[in-house]
């Protein structure tokens, strides 16, 4: 609330609106907050292990290899399928069906039904291209790691000319996949997305600049607290086996099924309560992958934010890893909750868009459901700001989730305006910088698949038309990692559905073979499902600058709050060009509760302006709110 005391403007503001400035990191000062929330994740984390366990310990391959060119039943399910066929009405043994077991087990339990003239047999989806070449999943898994790890070294040490380098990088990948391109349409995409980047640079290359200077800021917190990154290698080795657990269990799930008699025939299903798991391991893995990069968040506001408040009193980097692991899980879970819930939202308002654009009323529900695209997005990105620095003022206080987040949204109103506070150019930077080396790891695994199983999708295939199609999707998912698994998982699972229900209307198929199209999609799926798992290690990456700038935005205002002299931090030079930036005059906090504050003007000097409440009375003594230590 604005006053005038002897013609000066004040800010009034209570003292319960504002924090000190330090980091209480000690393990005496931590308590722990949002128990609940601890132990409604952890049974779920241990449902999640349960029921990903169960599918592969009741997993057992359905085909096994008899030689380089064909699988047959395996021993596991053959007596199921005999007893099965056996069974079957005595009109339907001699029908021979494409996709039938009992087809199968007449050719000596051949496998029958190759997708064209690939390694690709009539039921096999992204998952089953894993678990029959494990090699290609870890390979560029481990690619993208050492890469991952590599990008982290040369930006903390080059860290403008890396950004600057990763923006001729984006564009020499397009280049060269359009040289090396065989047909002219990929060709010309490839060039005409190179021109835009290229374009896009020249224009905006005074933002490239400023998110130059921005992250090279963020990296002289990194350089001077080096052990950060030593202790992020434990959260993100759980993040790499976390996302390992969710692919095990998925591609291990499929192999957990029954022999069926199913429309006169015999079949593989996966029983009804496969799916009720599927569907629980993907809402698991989600909450468990936000956790994480709360966690990560979490790290890196107790040692920056101390370093920043009182560089000689910082936490060791085990004990932050500790206090988030322990004291703060509670709220961390919960925050990650909240981002789980804006993240489903956000996949609700976009996953029907082929109905609504493709509909008879399509003129009047596409531009409403591109609305409401644009209001989820908007909606998903403020709720993660507003969880991300509630969980940096929790770090800082010990204060329970609700509690930081009423209290840091008053900080941040006092200045930026409506408490929105995000630097996008330096976002926009890294998270593309990730995006392009996610782009050439999708396509490094789509030509082993391509290799592998002898299809023929990628560069130089036989049509261009589904290339470009596999191109648009990929961009679409890479850039939306997490989002991406599951709308690939999904069109799995759609595709899979699609070819079964055109095996049943059409039995009688003289050119059976034709029926069967994984030689055309799974190869690229399966390509573009890597390149999600990538993109998630380069952002995980890519987050810790952010989350390093993050957190000196908020340090930066509770010192202004304190009325520390910032005029010498270079900092807050690139703070003031923030779009939203509320310029300030100094503030102190003084005692007191809102609406009952005085404040003595010859004590502090005409040109005080207070962070703390509101109705100025008569002038008295007022001392200072105690500040434990002194603050640099």
């Amino acid at each position: 609330m604005n006053q005038n005391v002897d013609g000066k403007p004040i800010l009034m503001v209570a003292e319960s609106e504002t924090v000190n400035a330090r980091v209480l990191w000690q393990k005496e000062n931590r308590k722990f907050t949002d128990i609940v929330w601890a132990v409604l994740f952890g049974l779920c984390y241990l449902s999640f292990l349960v029921c990903g366990f169960f599918l592969v310990a009741k997993s057992k391959p359905r085909w096994v290899d008899a030689d380089a060119d064909y699988l047959i039943v395996s021993e596991h399910y053959r007596d199921d399928v005999e007893k099965c066929c056996a069974e079957r009405p005595e009109q339907n043994n001699d029908y021979a069906y494409y996709g039938d077991l009992c087809s199968s087990l007449e050719s000596g339990g051949r496998r029958l039904g190759t997708a064209g003239d690939s390694k690709y047999d009539y039921d096999d989806g992204i998952f089953s291209a894993f678990l029959r070449a494990p090699e290609i999943i870890i390979g560029i898994l481990t690619l993208t790691v050492s890469l991952a790890i590599l990008w982290a070294v040369l930006l903390r040490f080059f860290a403008k000319p890396i950004v600057l380098a990763t923006e001729l990088i984006k564009i020499g990948v397009f280049i060269f996949m359009g040289i090396n391109s065989y047909d002219t349409s990929s060709r010309i995409l490839c060039f005409i997305i190179a021109i835009g980047i290229l374009g896009y640079n020249v224009w905006a290359r005074d933002k490239l600049f400023f998110a130059a200077d921005m992250i090279t800021q963020s990296v002289k917190a990194l350089k001077a607290n080096p052990w950060i990154f030593p202790g992020l290698l434990f959260v993100k080795l759980f993040y790499a086996l976390n996302s390992s657990l969710f692919v095990l269990f998925f591609a291990e799930g499929i192999n957990l099924v029954e022999v069926q008699f199913e429309n006169d025939t015999c079949v593989f299903r996966n029983p009804d309560y496969s799916y009720n798991m599927f569907n629980f391991i993907g809402f698991a893995y989600l909450w468990s992958t936000l956790l994480t990069a709360k966690i990560r968040l979490a790290v890196v506001a107790n040692i920056v934010g101390s370093w920043y408040f009182h560089p000689e009193n910082k936490p060791p980097v085990t004990r932050s890893v500790i206090n988030s692991m322990t004291t703060s899980i509670g709220t961390l879970s919960l925050a990650s909750f909240i981002s789980v819930i804006a993240e489903k939202l956000n996949m609700m308002l976009m996953e029907p868009w082929y109905k609504t654009w493709c509909g008879p009323a399509c003129f009047v529900a596409t531009p409403l459901h591109i609305i409401m695209c644009v209001f989820g997005a908007f909606i998903q990105s403020f709720v993660l700001m507003l969880t991300k620095f509630a969980v940096i003022l929790h770090v800082f206080t010990g204060l329970p989730f609700v509690g930081s987040g009423k209290k840091v949204i008053k900080i941040l109103k006092r200045h930026f305006k409506g408490g929105f506070v995000t630097e996008v150019t330096s976002k926009g930077v890294l998270t593309l910088g990730a995006y392009v080396f996610s782009i050439g790891v999708t396509f490094a695994a789509w030509a082993w698949f391509d290799a592998r199983f002898r299809t023929e999708t990628l560069v130089g295939g036989k049509d261009a038309l589904w290339f470009i199609l596999y191109i648009l999707v990929g961009l679409f998912n890479l850039y939306h990692p997490v989002f991406g698994m599951y709308i690939i998982i999904l069109a799995n699972n759609f595709l899979l559905s699609w070819e079964k229900s055109m095996w049943d209307d059409d039995r009688e198929s003289s050119n059976k073979e034709e029926k069967s199209y994984q030689h055309y999609w799974v190869s690229p799926l399966a390509a573009i499902f890597v390149g999600c798992l990538a993109m998630s290690f380069f952002t995980f990456i890519a987050e810790i600058f952010l989350d390093t700038i993050d957190v000196s935005f908020l340090c930066y205002a509770i010192n202004k709050d304190n009325n520390v002299d910032l005029s010498n931090d270079d900092f807050e030079v690139l703070v003031k060009a923030v779009p939203g930036y509320i310029e300030a005059v100094d503030v102190i906090p003084v005692s007191g509760k809102e609406g009952d504050i005085t404040v003595d003007t010859k004590k502090y000097g005409d040109d005080i302006q207070t962070a703390v409440p509101a109705k100025p009375v008569e002038l008295s003594n007022l001392e200072p709110a105690p500040v434990p230590y002194d603050v640099p």
